[in-house]
């Protein structure tokens, strides 16, 4: 028995040697091998690394040992039975970054139980430096073709059309797409010239000879069946060993239809309305623009321009005035472009310019704002002065380190912000915003979806007279009765579809709503007035008058008078003709009107005394402040003043307390609502409201 328990013992001892003896074998190995290798435990956790590792990365193996690896970059462990590979990049302390490409695979147990990963890095810094210097340098060749003058065909050994310039293209009648992988005869065809270019006596000792061939006095044949006089060489292309790989053609027009072939070749470059560059020149001029940005180490800022209110031109004055205008405001941005920039114009109101060689961001933003500045100077178009804006978005390269046609994407983004925010400013792109605009189309849905589903709501809150308590009537004011987010107010909704279709569906339905509620009311006898806020977009459209209409048949019970308009002060300023013309429309139907926010833009007696409003809403960031704030309660005076001067009626918004009641009625404005009346409520409980409202008398006292 002792025997045995011996031999067991010895062969115990003999097997702990071997395994050691293998473990240190395999140690060894991994250690001598040149790649950087990593051990990681099922939970991502690095259980070892090799010496290449430490000596790449830097630091013993200990500070790697325990940490988790995808706090290097690397994901977790591979899926079981499966090898992975991809590509890292770190950044050095020195600033310089390296590329790794580092393959994965799972390992397991003895018994098939995954216990991790295990890797290897292998460095492709160099690789990928190369690739990029390889694609600077097909970026500039790309331009070098696309800026020469004469046509440029190149061919592969086989005499197959490998690329065709834009003057090629032009001279030869076809495309690129048309032309690329066709027989070189086939596309560069001479007259009285029945031999193959591509056989021995035609091209074909291009492709067996070393020498440049030159030719002059041929007629090449256009595919529309014209004939022009040109002259061309013709050269082998031969790789490094000197064996042919193909033969490139250049070639000129020497006839007057050059001429001819230039006017093509401008107007498919051109806009024909302004003579600015067009969408395909700009792809040419972006492309190159961004390749002397990244040469000379310089910013180029890629400007998106859009006309502020532009179709609302168009309505007012005619296509024809807004032609002259769109030509007007291209002279001024060629006027503006030095010899490093571009102007183009994509289409309808929308241009781009490009302002090449910039220092920095800010002299950009310098840049584009005196272009707001020039093109908001009053225009001189057939006898009439017209004012127009625009807003800007720009994209900065190589900051937004993007492709060209992105590089639009990201300004027409920008742009659209702008817009959004409040016309005639810019506003340079950045991550977040690109973010809020790919997700503001799934908000817009949602408002839609909400229109569709009845989650939107009416809340009324009462005007009364605070003199004598009467209850004049209502505002209605929009509240979404959103399922998972409660009650919201409107500036979850209209910020969201802001010059937008469903800004107009959301208005009429308000409109039909309130309409429908003053009908219930007036059935039981309260015949209250009822206010509608209307966006300005929705006010400009050029069927509302046509559309109120409508809406107000839909509830002839309704008089027409007790239904007002609320237009805010800011957008009724900014064209008083056409707003006094759609104003006086709409009071035909018998509709009143309210100047919403007033004080807040640009309040004057001529503006006003164009405006035939009825009433004057005193803005509440005023009326909050006329108990504690000289200047607020100063203003608020002038306003009540001017309003009475001009026979205007005048409601205070905002009204919170009992001492605002008083000092309104010491300056003489006795309409107001606010939170010191009542809150906005829903329509059921308005008659209770009315009922239990007590009106608390103010007595006279001095405020001046």
């Amino acid at each position: 028995m002792a025997d045995k328990i011996q031999t067991l013992v010895m062969s115990l001892q003999q097997t702990q040697r071997q395994q050691s003896e293998q473990l240190h074998f395999t140690r060894q190995l991994i250690d001598s091998l040149p790649l950087p290798v990593f051990v990681a435990d099922s939970q991502g956790r690095c259980l070892d690394v090799n010496k290449a590792w430490e000596h790449h990365l830097g630091g013993p193996a200990h500070q790697w040992v325990g940490q988790p690896i995808h706090a290097l970059g690397i994901p977790m462990a591979a899926q079981a039975g499966r090898t992975e590979s991809r590509e890292v990049r770190w950044s050095l302390e020195d600033h310089r970054t390296q590329d790794w490409t580092y393959i994965q695979a799972p390992f397991t147990t003895a018994n098939g139980t995954a216990a991790g990963t295990i890797g290897t890095l292998i460095d492709i810094t160099e690789r990928k430096r190369a690739q990029e210097t390889l694609q600077a340098e097909k970026e500039r060749a790309q331009v070098t073709l696309a800026s020469i003058g004469d046509g440029v065909i190149t061919t592969d050994m086989h005499g197959r059309i490998e690329t065709i310039n834009e003057a090629a293209q032009l001279m030869t009648g076809y495309q690129a797409t048309q032309a690329i992988g066709r027989l070189l005869d086939e596309v560069f065809r001479f007259f009285e010239e029945p031999m193959s270019l591509t056989t021995p006596s035609g091209f074909g000792r291009e492709l067996r000879s070393s020498t440049l061939h030159q030719a002059a006095q041929q007629v090449l044949i256009h595919r529309s069946g014209e004939h022009y006089a040109i002259e061309y060489t013709a050269a082998p292309i031969q790789d490094g060993e000197g064996t042919t790989a193909g033969c490139v053609l250049v070639f000129r027009d020497v006839t007057e239809t050059r001429e001819l072939r230039e006017k093509l070749s401008w107007h498919a470059r051109h806009d024909a309305l302004t003579g600015l560059h067009n969408r395909v020149a700009l792809a040419e001029r972006l492309t190159h623009a961004v390749f002397t940005a990244r040469q000379n180490n310089s910013l180029l800022g890629v400007c998106m321009l859009d006309l502020d209110h532009f179709q609302r031109i168009n309505d007012q004055h005619g296509v024809r005035t807004g032609d002259r205008l769109l030509r007007e405001v291209a002279l001024r941005l060629s006027a503006f472009a030095t010899a490093s920039d571009a102007v183009a114009r994509m289409g309808g109101d929308e241009f781009v310019l490009l302002l090449g060689n910039q220092p920095d961001t800010q002299a950009i933003a310098a840049r584009a704002l005196q272009v707001l500045s020039q093109l908001a100077q009053p225009y001189a178009i057939d006898h009439q002065t017209l004012h127009a804006t625009a807003s800007i978005g720009i994209a900065v390269f190589p900051q937004d380190d993007v492709a060209p046609d992105t590089l639009l994407r990201h300004a027409d983004q920008a742009m659209c912000h702008a817009k959004r925010t409040g016309r005639n400013q810019i506003h340079l792109f950045d991550v977040q915003q690109d973010h809020e605009v790919q997700t503001l189309h799934t908000q817009q849905t949602r408002v839609a979806q909400a229109l569709h589903d009845a989650e939107f709501r009416l809340y009324y809150q009462p005007k009364i007279n605070l003199r004598t308590g009467e209850i004049l009537g209502m505002e209605a004011l929009l509240r979404w009765q959103h399922p998972e987010l409660g009650l919201l107010g409107p500036q979850h909704v209209f910020p969201l579809i802001d010059d937008t279709e469903l800004t107009v569906k959301v208005g009429e339905w308000v409109l039909e709503q309130a309409l429908r509620q003053m009908r219930q009311w007036t059935a039981a006898g309260q015949c209250w007035a009822v206010s509608v806020n209307i966006a300005a977009w929705h006010f400009h459209r050029p069927n509302f008058v046509e559309r109120l209409k409508a809406i107000l048949q839909t509830c002839p019970e309704v008089p027409p008078s007790q239904l007002e308009l609320e237009i805010l002060e800011s957008a009724a300023l900014e064209d008083v003709a056409y707003m006094r013309s759609m104003m006086q429309s709409c009071q035909a139907l018998g509709v009143r009107f309210a100047l919403d926010d007033f004080g807040t833009g640009f309040s004057s007696l001529s503006y006003l005394k164009r405006l035939p409003a009825e009433t004057i809403k005193i803005d509440q960031s005023f009326i909050r402040g006329i108990v504690d704030d000289h200047d607020d309660l100063t203003l608020v005076n002038a306003i009540i003043a001017l309003a009475a001067a001009l026979q205007r009626k005048v409601i205070a918004e905002g009204v919170e307390t009992q001492a605002h009641s008083d000092i309104l009625l010491q300056l003489g404005c006795e309409l107001a609502q606010g939170y010191g009346i009542a809150r906005p409520m829903p329509a059921e409980q308005v008659p209770e409201w009315a009922r239990s409202y007590h009106h608390q008398a103010s007595a006279p006292k001095a405020v001046f």
